[in-house]
């Protein structure tokens, strides 16, 4: 799978236009058969006006067909300049990231991309050759957090464009009380305190921040 991520800063009253644009933008592309798990997410953290768009396409082929529409579809160009105009100059980033581990493990692109309400995300860049030791890490901090009631999917996706060592980290949760939970676990078990730093030790992380943002689309 493969991940179509757009951050940006929307204009101050202009996130309903935004959202209006993204399901004008899905719609034109579906009808020509271009199809894309998309979602409009919007900060909670942070500066509250900045949002991300996310795009999920089951093969490198659907991303590739959509760059190809983008530039070759007039309308299609200009329903993506009208996305790009609600953004404050200079703020949007456009990268393209693949799918690296699913906490569902091998499960079909539609469930693994279907998103939930609450976002926690986390990115960063990461030291090269760390992949085997943070997949094991991270399975176990999941498993920990699992067994304690907290229901919630976490998917890793690993930069294709931008900086190479660049990876994002999603947790998404149905209840905002799901994601209260997880970070009290995170303040307060030491157990769990101690696998996460294992996650991020596994990574060798190089620069972390993270966002809570919660769904629009």
């Amino acid at each position: 799978m493969y991940r179509r991520l757009i951050r940006g800063i929307v204009e101050r009253g202009q996130t309903g236009a935004l959202v209006e644009a993204a399901r004008l933008a899905i719609e034109h592309q579906s009808a020509r058969g271009v199809h894309a798990r998309t979602a409009v997410w919007t900060a909670m953290t942070g500066p509250t006006n900045e949002v991300a768009i996310v795009m999920d396409f089951g093969a490198l082929e659907g991303l590739e067909r959509f760059s190809d529409l983008a530039t070759q579809d007039a309308r299609f160009a200009d329903i993506w300049a009208d996305v790009d105009g609600l953004l404050l100059e200079g703020s949007a980033d456009a990268s393209i990231h693949r799918l690296a581990y699913h906490s569902e493990g091998l499960i079909s692109a539609e469930e693994a991309t279907a998103p939930r309400r609450f976002l926690r995300l986390m990115t960063g860049e990461v030291a090269p050759g760390k992949g085997r030791e943070f997949v094991l890490s991270l399975s176990e901090a999941l498993r920990y957090q699992t067994d304690r009631g907290i229901d919630a999917t976490t998917s890793v996706w690993s930069a294709l464009s931008g900086g190479v060592n660049a990876i994002a980290i999603a947790g998404e949760f149905d209840e905002l009380a799901e994601l209260q939970r997880f970070d009290d676990l995170a303040l307060r078990d030491a157990e769990f305190a101690r696998l996460r730093r294992a996650t991020r030790e596994a990574m060798a992380f190089l620069t972390t921040h993270v966002d809570l943002m919660r769904n629009l689309l």
